[in-house]
């Protein structure tokens, strides 16, 4: 299929195969390809819990407003985001890690990570978060497109209980619940403005 008619044939599903299996494997596939999202200083904030037991996903469903998709799907994956991820000494350390700077850089490095925080503090926060994880999040949806499954994006869902429920760390902050599958119904169609519309072009 042609990329961008790929990417324009997106839609949002609400009800999918109950009895199809996604394998462990292949969901780690996935994430590794939708982990290729920019993030600020690349600092990969998200976090991503993936739910494939059957009474787990009975009770999310209940935690989600008795929306159907939630229980009907292969695996939910609850996406959040950890702030302590833009901490700067986390930042130098993973710039080591991945030899993206050497030793003589640190200090400019953290000099730039500094300056630049100053100029968005917003960005370390939860705005930036929210920004960091939704790109992620879009990314992941676009992969799980090119892996033939469909998925929903959802906030319309109880946050704090889903957190509790599966016993995740208070320093997690939820973003976006998002079930996966295969779809069983046609999702409606989208219809969107035209970029004329909304685009201001300088020349």
């Amino acid at each position: 299929m042609n990329f961008l008619k790929q990417l324009d044939m997106r839609k949002s599903i609400r009800h999918f195969d109950s009895n199809y299996v996604i394998s462990d494997e292949e969901i780690i596939e996935i994430l590794n390809h939708a982990a290729n999202a920019p993030s600020s200083n690349n600092a990969q904030p998200w976090k991503v819990v993936v739910v494939k037991n059957k009474k787990l996903l009975v009770e999310l469903q209940k935690l989600s407003f008795n929306q159907e998709q939630v229980g009907q799907a292969s695996a939910v994956f609850f996406i959040l985001g950890d702030k302590r991820d833009y901490d700067i000494n986390r930042l130098i350390k993973s710039n080591l890690k991945y030899n993206l700077i050497h030793e003589s850089d640190i200090n400019d490095k953290r000099q730039r990570i500094k300056t630049y925080f100053s100029l968005h503090p917003e960005d370390k926060e939860a705005v930036g978060l929210r920004f960091d994880v939704g790109l992620f999040s879009m990314n992941l949806m676009h992969v799980l497109r090119a892996f033939d499954y469909d998925s929903v994006p959802m906030r319309g869902v109880d946050f704090a209980k889903i957190t509790t429920l599966l016993k995740l760390p208070n320093e997690w902050e939820p973003i976006l619940l998002l079930p996966v599958g295969k779809a069983s119904t046609i999702g409606h169609p989208h219809k969107r403005e035209p970029a004329k519309k909304f685009t201001t072009i300088m020349d």
